[in-house]
């Protein structure tokens, strides 16, 4: 039979009393998880002020309105854009706080008088700040909000605005960041692709400068042959000169001896035979040398042919070298000028490393900025002139250098054609004279000959010798002459072609070198284009994202009160039907003082109506908690367990503090209550405080709850606890009946 409960003031107990301690665990967890549970559910509840003040600035031409859109990620809850939540409390429009765009003035009197729980200010130079890291590291500054909060807010107010305005700021600097991390890397990119397709050009330059070295060496290589056969040409026209000398020499005696013979007949006769003879001997030198010169004439007419050949094809290699140099020029200036352009973008990407205004990864920035001042670096020396390693510079000279051997090429070829046509006109003047010689010749014979026959045709063909003989002085003295003229302009084409060959070749060293120069600057772009990162659309958002947020968190609910807080709310709900239940009843039975029983027989009789009313709550609680939590059976038959045992534990303490200290005992199991209160909800309480609240009994609940709610050990330990603690309460309710005796 159950035995009956003693009242605290002499009063039965009746059963509404009974049924209302026995609810009182039931009520406290329910109202706890009712009105505690995932209050970022309803936010909207809660009504803030936003007060936009910032003014617009304009960047690249648009205008950015960074208030208005703050203003709106609070007010949507995250949905005003592509912003990415974080936490519970920006998931949805529905968690969000009910935002009111309004005034300053009204948003302090919201304050003052509690309709408003918190205000955000966005000042005036929100938006100018925020997009200061375009002007440059010195000019970049953080863009700042004013958060205030109403006296009248309630405790968790604070908290549920600092979440929704964190996540509304950090959505915001996420968008800003992603737009100024993605621009650097595509102008990484584009600087990747403008040095890749010089890399490119210079290789096709590269190859052009190779074919234009091997021309140029065929070049000197047939000047040094004209020289070969000027100077050889030379020492021809200088003993034909003589030759022709002496035959005007020799014509002019002819021609004197000839007028004797017109005065003596008698002694031509005698030698008219002679005379005959050595005529036809003069006809048949004369034929050879008018043979010579003919062949002469064709071999100076095919060399002036030759050397007016060249001379055209001078003209043009040396307007096209020109041209190829001016091109070359081109590119390499186009070149540096892009180099240029891109020493600035990086340097400031450079400096917004250094100052932390673009976040990477701390073990990657030695690394990533030793790459950039590198890159840097080879820029500036591309594009400096004056720097003596500068490959570009280099090859600009000697371009020039190539232009101006051409062009000087080119003028020799001229000079050399023109002194060879002159040679074949005077070639060409020998071998009329030569045969004109040989027809004189040949009348001479035959004068000669009618000499031997008459003595009175001797005078007329002396005087027709006569003739011959000065037609032949004035043809060998026009073949001297020209001879002459042959000679100095061989002479003087033979001085100049060792310049023409000098020239071609330098233009063949400068080729050759122009070749090497351009090769090098192709293996060095190639190697700045292996080293300059070159990202696609979908890696430099990524890589974006990553650097504006490099790291995340997983795992976190974002929620204030959730399944974690049953355990606390359990364990407070048991020790408060506890306090409840010896605020009505009394903790000793009502006859210790007068009954015929030991101290223990009656202990156990105060005790056993603790035990049972302990009992019946926990079971309450540990039945309906885990069904409304949805635990599998073992959680469940594990909470049931330590509800119960908990329940008897706390009531047992509880009657023991009320039996021995009485009024001190029962407002010391409040402050208990209270204690464990304020250690459950938050990790940072003092130190002492928190030593108590986790040694006491609700702090040994609090820990197997825990155990059993996230499916680890623990609960078990926390059991033998409540056991010795219910023990410890048992020994106190012994304690103040042994006091009762003796009184």
């Amino acid at each position: 039979m159950t035995p009956a409960l003693t009242p605290l003031r002499g009063k039965r107990i009746s059963w509404t009393t009974l049924l209302g301690l026995l609810l009182v665990p039931l009520t406290v967890a329910g109202l706890f998880l009712w009105g505690l549970w995932n209050p970022s559910d309803r936010l909207e509840t809660v009504t803030a002020a936003v007060v936009n003040e910032d003014e617009p600035v304009e960047l690249d031409g648009q205008l950015v309105p960074l208030g208005r859109v703050l203003a709106a990620e609070l007010i949507s809850g995250g949905d005003s854009g592509d912003a990415v939540s974080a936490g519970s409390a920006a998931d949805d429009a529905r968690q969000n706080f009910t935002w009111v765009l309004t005034s300053a003035s009204d948003a302090r009197a919201g304050l003052d008088d509690g309709r408003f729980a918190t205000s955000i200010t966005i000042p005036k130079e929100f938006s100018a700040a925020a997009t200061s890291l375009s002007a440059g590291p010195g000019q970049a500054r953080k863009a700042t909000i004013e958060i205030t909060e109403s006296d009248r807010g309630r405790l968790l107010d604070t908290a549920l605005s600092g979440i929704v305005t964190q996540t509304a700021t950090r959505v915001l600097n996420q968008q800003l960041g992603e737009q100024f991390v993605g621009g650097v890397f595509v102008g990484m990119s584009s600087i990747h692709d403008g040095v890749s397709e010089a890399a490119g050009g210079a290789k096709e330059l590269a190859a052009g400068g190779t074919q234009l070295a091997d021309g140029a060496g065929e070049l000197a290589d047939g000047t040094q042959q004209l020289v070969d056969g000027t100077q050889q040409l030379a020492g021809g026209a200088g003993a034909l000169a003589g030759g022709a000398g002496g035959l005007a020499a020799g014509a002019q005696e002819l021609s004197g001896g000839v007028a004797g013979v017109a005065q003596g007949a008698q002694g031509v006769a005698g030698g008219a035979g002679a005379l005959a003879a050595g005529a036809q001997d003069l006809s048949g030198g004369v034929a050879e040398i008018a043979a010579g010169a003919s062949g002469l004439a064709a071999g100076a007419a095919e060399l002036a042919a030759g050397a007016q050949d060249a001379a055209a094809g001078g003209q043009p290699l040396a307007a096209g070298t020109r041209e190829y140099v001016t091109g070359v020029n081109s590119i390499v200036n186009g070149v540096q000028a892009g180099v240029g352009e891109a020493v600035g973008p990086l340097q400031l990407l450079v400096d917004a490393i250094v100052a932390g205004t673009v976040p990477v990864p701390p073990e990657e920035q030695a690394k990533i900025l030793e790459t950039l001042n590198t890159v840097i670096a080879e820029m500036e020396k591309v594009i400096n002139d004056d720097d003596p390693n500068n490959q570009l510079a280099a090859f600009k000279r000697q371009g020039e250098a190539l232009a101006a051997g051409a062009e000087a090429s080119a003028a020799g070829q001229q000079e050399l054609a023109a002194g060879l046509a002159g040679f074949s006109g005077g070639v060409a003047d020998l071998a009329n004279g030569a045969s004109q010689l040989a027809g004189g010749a040949a009348t001479l014979a035959g004068g000669a000959s009618e000499l031997a026959g008459g003595t009175a045709a001797l005078a007329e063909g002396s005087s027709a010798l006569a003739g011959g003989a000065s037609a032949l002085a004035g043809g060998a003295g026009e073949l001297s002459a020209g001879a002459n003229e042959l000679s100095a302009g061989v002479t003087e084409l033979s001085a100049q072609t060792p310049q023409l060959a000098d020239g071609a070749g330098k233009l063949a060293e400068g080729a050759t070198a122009s070749a090497t120069g351009t090769k090098t600057l192709a293996d060095g772009l190639g190697d700045a284009v292996a080293q300059i990162p070159n990202y696609t659309e979908s890696e430099r958002q990524v890589m974006a994202e990553t650097a504006v947020e490099a790291v995340s968190s997983e795992g976190e609910s974002g929620e204030l009160f959730n399944a974690s807080g049953v355990p606390l709310f359990a364990g407070i709900a048991l020790w408060a039907g506890a306090l409840a239940a010896f605020l009505v009843l009394s903790p000793l039975w009502s006859r210790t003082r007068e009954a015929a029983r030991g101290v223990f027989a009656i202990t156990l009789r105060s005790a056993l109506p603790a035990v049972l009313l302990g009992a019946a709550q926990g079971a309450i609680a540990g039945i309906v908690l885990p069904i409304a939590l949805r635990y599998d059976f073992g959680q469940a038959a594990g909470f049931f367990g330590l509800a119960v045992l908990a329940g008897i534990a706390f009531s047992l303490v509880v009657q023991g503090l009320s039996a021995r200290f009485g009024g001190f005992g029962r407002f010391a199991a409040f402050a208990l209550l209270v204690v464990a209160f304020t250690v459950g909800i938050v990790s940072t309480v003092p130190g002492l405080l928190s030593a108590v609240g986790d040694a006491s009994p609700i702090g040994a609940a609090f820990t197997g709850f825990q155990a059993l709610a996230a499916g680890v050990s623990g609960a078990g330990g926390a059991a033998v606890l409540l056991a010795l603690w219910g023990a410890g309460g048992a020994a106190l309710t012994a304690w103040a009946v042994a006091r009762e005796r003796r009184a």
